[in-house]
């Protein structure tokens, strides 16, 4: 026999969400202790990390935003639509802004700005299996 599905966290991955947030500003705030005690390079590696870290932040906050536009039975199809395009858009934002940094922001380190976004890209995905 199968089970009813699950009723949609909307509520947990909200606030899920905004601890995120503290994470991003630990994240900006231990890149600038680095960069000002061991590398003192004005600010670039700080910079740098915290463009990563910001630009993976506001992908994956569009992308919930358009998972759980909809919610309920009655529009399961447009739920795996919104899922579609949310993904679609977070990776077309992600693409266009990595090349917007690298085009605009200079001097940057890219392996710090790497290394934000796989930060809170590994806190996402740490942060979503504990839901699950």
């Amino acid at each position: 026999m199968t089970q009813p599905a699950k009723r949609t966290q909307k509520d947990l991955i909200g606030s899920r969400l905004k601890q995120q947030s503290w994470l991003l500003l630990g994240i900006i705030i231990l890149a600038a202790l680095v960069d000002y005690t061991w590398f003192d390079t004005h600010w670039v590696i700080a910079k740098s990390a915290a463009l990563g870290a910001l630009l993976n932040y506001i992908s994956q906050a569009i992308f919930a935003g358009f998972v759980f536009w909809h919610t309920g039975y009655h529009v399961r199809r447009n739920i795996v639509r919104q899922l579609y395009r949310g993904q679609m858009v977070k990776w077309l934002l992600t693409v266009l802004g990595f090349a917007l940094i690298f085009i605009t922001i200079q001097p940057l380190s890219a392996p710090a700005l790497f290394i934000g976004f796989m930060v809170m890209q590994i806190s996402h995905i740490w942060t979503l299996w504990r839901i699950g």
